[in-house]
């Protein structure tokens, strides 16, 4: 059984994120038929930039552009290969990176060896038009000799056009295993292709409830919400909530009937200012293999 941590999160959804137009590396892996370009950290998915050197990975780099001069509090990253347990282990992760800002100076980075979402915070914000991320040393995997990076994050400090999340918790977590982890907090990270999976046996997910609690009182219009495992091989095989209703802490609720898609879709709410809302599975559509019920994104829209 897979034992990631994924406690650090939650952490980044504080702030409003800074739109990446850009990435370009050094080098990029590609070999039959596959490649692994540095776009690949800025498409909300699990798929990696895997660079493409000789040797392990050391003094390679990957460079994101904003498009301009932005003001940058925090960054976050998904280090490492995200795209299932058995991967995460088996490539290099990046140790400590070099930030180059666009002006010239640099900033040390220094990440533990963990499968979770870590942050760099400046000691004060930084006006640049882009971040190059120099790898210096790494933790070595198990299998592959390149090193990955599955997706950054980048935040102002400006309020987000979505409510900032807090913490979330679940009535249950199905077991992390060698495929992934299903953790609650995997609701609310901003990549479709990790979710909160249910695991109580006894149920097919109906009945089973996912809670999150927002930084302040926040007013929320709509929510957009992909159901079920929201990625291409895996939707169909774990059922997927088709009816949801909302409870917020003043005591109303909400229903809403959801669309089966891989795409995220937007429910227009009542409008309504809540700290948190716990969110009920009461139906599902069923899977062909797993007889849990998932959610791979839940994001309130202020």
């Amino acid at each position: 059984m897979w034992f990631a941590v994924l406690a650090a999160l939650i952490d980044v959804a504080r702030g409003g994120t800074v739109p990446i137009v850009g990435a370009t590396a050094k080098s990029y892996y590609s070999a039959a038929g596959v490649s692994y370009p540095a776009d690949k950290v800025k498409d909300g998915k699990t798929v990696p930039w895997f660079e493409g050197d000789p040797g392990n990975g050391v003094g390679s780099w990957l460079e994101i552009d904003f498009g301009g001069e932005k003001k940058i509090t925090k960054l976050a990253m998904f280090a490492g290969d995200w795209q299932s347990g058995d991967n995460w282990q088996r490539a290099n992760r990046p140790k400590e990176l070099e930030l180059r800002w666009s002006d010239g100076t640099t900033d040390i980075w220094t990440l533990t060896d963990d499968w979770k979402v870590q942050t760099y915070v400046p000691k004060t914000p930084k006006t640049t038009s882009s971040v190059r991320f120099k790898v210096n040393s790494l933790y070595s995997g198990t299998t592959f000799p390149d090193t990955a990076i599955s997706e950054i994050v980048a935040y102002d400090d400006q309020p987000g056009a979505t409510a900032t999340v807090r913490s979330v918790k679940a009535s249950s977590e199905f077991p992390s295993d060698a495929d992934g982890s299903y953790f609650a907090v995997q609701a609310a990270d901003g990549v479709r292709d990790t979710f909160w999976c249910e695991g109580n046996k006894a149920s097919d997910g109906v009945g089973e409830w996912i809670e999150l609690m927002f930084d302040a009182p926040t007013p929320v219009r709509a929510v957009q919400i992909c159901t079920g495992m929201c990625a291409f091989d895996t939707f169909a095989r774990g059922n997927a909530p088709s009816k949801l209703t909302l409870q917020f802490p003043d005591g109303s609720t909400q229903t809403l009937d959801l669309k089966m898609s891989l795409i995220p879709q937007d429910y227009p709410l009542t409008p309504v200012t809540a700290a948190s809302v716990k969110v009920r599975i009461d139906a599902v559509r069923k899977g062909t293999e797993f007889d849990d019920a998932c959610l791979s994104e839940l994001t309130f829209l202020r």
